[in-house]
């Protein structure tokens, strides 16, 4: 195990040097490569290492692994890309070159507790942020939304494995709010005394999200297992307090790792300075993203002034400007509309309003609509000098059995449908 004092008379052996070397040059370079805003402004930093990856990584796959699938995708919101995946290669086989540069160049050092003191450093931050990034989110009730209209109407057969699980989260804001405080507890690796509490807390969390994004297929597996890996790295050299105490039962003790000492008075202020002001840039940050995000919202998923499900009457004479097979409209957001037909099939259209004329464009027609008391709305449209008249039967969305099953302390019998 490493020590973690600061006596230069501590020797490493060659198979814990090599180790550290590979792993300084390795997970320094996927922090920087493989970052995920999770460091604030870190995007203009590192932005020339990235412009060069999206050459190299390319040529690589092109030249080098003749690989076929396509790997110039660089970003789409999928964090499992060929080109992520390409570029995992490069830095694992730059690992390997630097490790073995770095063993011939310097023979002499007896070990390199400043260097892995300045690394867990750069891994804490790295899980932290990462983490209390996903966990606002989830305070928000954001990363997850509730089910909408659109998925309500959704039969189960039509989800995606990812679909499913983010519309199981979704459905509970409380579950939510109780994943995004633990993500959020990541914070305690900011600090040296809370360090292996938080890392303890993060292996949990991380392992949970690996689970997740590999057995529903959501693609930010690569950063999942990152994440699990590096809180595991954090642990090593607790690993046998830990066994002893849990395994054993036997009191041990946890020394907190210790900062590299300093020559000069000034240093250890403008340590401290700078990590006060990464934390307070970090907060400042993610408040910005909060508020940006209300907006994009807002401003994105803007409701439609027809807002709901709607059942087509089919009592009324044969259509032409709505497709007689069609069963359901579904307005949800502004610019679309989803439609059901008899055998469930949906079908995604474009759609228009001028609310202060209540018109509405749909199917390549011009329907004037009204809005009933009920909730229901009659569509008119004149096709070949006849007047076609379509209702729509409004559904309350609260009527659906997911929605209306409230929160039960008592329960007789299982209520599992």
């Amino acid at each position: 195990m490493i020590n973690y004092t600061n006596n230069t008379t501590i020797y490493w052996s060659f198979g814990k040097k090599i180790g550290f070397r590979f792993s300084f040059v390795f997970i320094l370079l996927f922090i920087v490569i493989c970052n995920n805003g999770s460091f604030p402004l870190f995007s203009f930093i590192n932005r020339p290492l990235i412009m060069l990856m999206h050459i190299c990584t390319p040529w690589f796959s092109k030249n080098i692994l003749k690989y076929q699938y396509d790997y110039s995708i660089f970003s789409n919101g999928s964090g499992d890309t060929s080109y992520d995946w390409v570029t995992l290669l490069i830095l694992v086989i730059i690992g390997v070159l630097g490790t073995i540069i770095w063993t011939l160049i310097d023979t002499k050092r007896n070990n390199y507790n400043k260097c892995y003191y300045w690394l867990t450093v750069f891994i804490r931050y790295y899980i932290a942020f990462m983490l209390i990034n996903y966990g606002v989110s989830k305070l928000m009730h954001a990363q997850m939304p509730p089910p909408g209209l659109t998925k309500l109407m959704q039969p189960l057969g039509e989800f995606s494995p990812m679909g499913l699980a983010w519309n199981f989260f979704g459905f509970s804001k409380g579950y939510n709010i109780f994943i995004g405080i633990v993500e959020v507890m990541a914070g305690l690796l900011l600090f040296r005394k809370t360090m292996v509490l938080g890392a303890l807390i993060t292996v949990a969390t991380s392992l949970n999200i690996m689970a997740i994004n590999y057995f529903y297929d959501v693609p930010v597996k690569l950063m999942s297992t990152a994440l699990v890996l590096l809180s595991v790295f954090l642990l090593l050299p607790y690993l046998k307090s830990l066994t002893d105490l849990f395994f054993k039962g036997e009191s041990s003790q946890l020394k907190q790792i210790n900062r590299p000492v300093f020559n000069r008075a000034w240093k250890k202020w403008v340590a401290s300075i700078c990590k006060v002001l990464v934390i307070m840039l970090f907060i400042s940050t993610q408040l910005f993203g909060v508020f940006n995000q209300k907006k994009l919202i807002a401003q994105y998923l803007k409701k439609s002034p027809l807002y709901g499900i709607y059942q087509i009457d089919t009592s009324s004479q044969k259509r032409v400007s709505i497709p007689n097979d069609w069963s359901f409209l579904i307005f949800e957001y502004e610019g679309n509309a989803r439609a059901r037909d008899n055998f469930y099939n949906v079908q995604r259209i474009g759609v228009g309003f001028n609310t202060s004329e209540n018109k509405m464009t749909l199917n390549n027609y011009t329907f004037d609509y009204k809005l009933e008391e009920n909730g229901d709305v009659l569509l008119k449209v004149k096709i070949k000098e006849r007047l076609e008249e379509i209702r729509l039967k409004k559904r309350d969305p609260k009527t659906f059995e997911l929605m209306n099953r409230g929160f039960n302390w008592i329960q007789e019998y299982p209520h599992n449908k």
